[in-house]
C-alpha cells in the first residue's frame, strides 16, 4: 500500500519572528493548501490578550502555527476544540508509553498524568503522585489549582479569510517566567521523565498535533469531550469579565460552557455566560 501523504506542507525554520506572522504570510501570497509553520525558537511570539509574550529558548518547546486549508468552514468555539485536539495527543501519547514501559519492564509507568483543559486557551497538567501504603487517595492527590502547571498557549486568528492556529507547548524546562495567571510553567519532559515519540522530534510532534487537532475541529462529541476535561469545573472561580486592561472581577461556580464554547458561571444563583475573559483563580471543592 502506499504511503499516504501528509495532510499538511511542513514548513520549518531554526528561527523567526513568529509562526503566526510566517503564516500569515503564507495566505497573503496566495497558499491554498494545509500548511504547518514551525520554528525552533521566536523572538516575537505572542499571548492571547494583553500584550503578553511567549517566552522560549531554542528547541525546548513545539512552536507552531496551523494555516487551515482555504476551504475550511471555520468551526464554532475555534479556540477549544483546537485544545481539545492538542490535550488528545497528549492522552494518546501517555497511553502508548505507558503501553510500551508495561511491554519492556513488565509493570506500568511510575506516574500517570491528567491534562485539563483552563477556558479559554490553555492546556492543564497534574502529575498524580503515587499513593504510599496506608495514605488515602484524597490526601494523596494535591486539591488546589496550584497543582497544576501550563503546559501549552493556544492563539485562534484569521488572515486572509483563512484561519491560524498558534501553539506553543513546552516540551523541555521552560526558562522562568512571570504568571499571568498563578500557574506555574510546567513541561512534558519534567512531566514524563522524557520525551516519547513523537514529542522526541519537533517535525514529528507538529504533523501529530495538527492531525488530531483538524480531526477535533470535526468532532461532534467535541462539547461533551471538552467539558469532562474542563480545569475547574462544579468549583468556585474568580473571573475577570471584559477587556484584560480594565476587566471586572467577580466570583462563581464553574457550570460548564455552552455549545458556542461560552463559559457558563452559577454567580449567585444565576447562570450566566461568558464569550470573553479570563479565569483568574479558582478553588477546587
Amino acid at each position: 500500500m502506499p504511503a499516504q501523504e501528509p495532510l499538511f506542507q511542513l514548513f520549518s525554520f531554526p528561527c523567526l519572528g513568529s509562526t503566526m506572522d510566517e503564516a500569515r504570510a503564507l495566505a497573503r501570497e496566495g497558499f491554498t493548501g494545509a500548511a504547518i509553520v514551525r520554528a525552533d525558537t521566536q523572538t516575537s511570539g505572542r499571548g492571547r490578550s494583553g500584550g503578553r509574550t511567549w517566552v522560549d529558548a531554542p528547541k525546548l518547546s513545539l512552536l507552531m502555527t496551523i494555516l487551515l486549508p482555504a476551504d475550511f468552514k471555520e468551526a464554532k468555539a475555534l479556540p477549544l476544540r483546537a485544545g481539545l485536539g492538542v490535550v488528545r495527543a497528549l492522552e494518546e501519547t501517555a497511553a502508548l508509553n505507558e503501553t510500551v514501559m508495561i511491554q519492556r519492564d513488565g509493570k506500568p509507568a511510575a506516574r500517570s498524568y491528567k491534562f485539563r483543559l483552563k477556558w479559554p486557551n490553555d492546556v492543564l497538567v497534574q502529575p498524580h503522585p503515587q499513593r504510599e501504603p496506608g495514605v488515602r487517595s484524597a490526601a494523596a492527590i494535591p486539591r488546589d489549582g496550584a497543582a497544576y502547571g501550563k503546559l501549552c498557549g493556544i492563539l485562534c486568528e484569521s488572515a486572509q479569510g483563512r484561519i491560524l492556529i498558534g501553539i506553543g507547548m513546552n516540551l523541555r524546562s521552560p526558562p522562568p517566567v512571570r504568571s499571568h495567571s498563578g500557574l506555574q510553567p510546567a513541561s512534558l519532559e519534567e512531566t514524563w521523565g522524557c520525551l516519547p515519540p513523537p514529542f522526541d522530534n519537533l517535525d514529528e510532534a507538529a504533523h501529530y498535533v495538527a492531525q488530531q487537532v483538524i480531526d477535533t475541529l470535526s468532532d461532534p462529541q467535541w462539547h461533551s469531550e471538552y467539558e469532562r476535561r474542563l480545569w475547574g469545573r462544579g468549583s468556585t472561580l474568580q473571573f475577570l469579565a471584559g477587556h484584560p486592561q480594565s476587566p471586572e472581577r467577580m466570583q462563581g461556580m464553574c457550570v460548564g460552557i455552552d455549545e458556542d464554547g461560552a463559559l457558563i458561571l452559577n454567580i449567585e444563583g444565576e447562570k450566566k455566560t461568558f464569550a470573553s475573559g479570563e479565569i483568574a483563580s479558582l478553588r477546587l471543592v
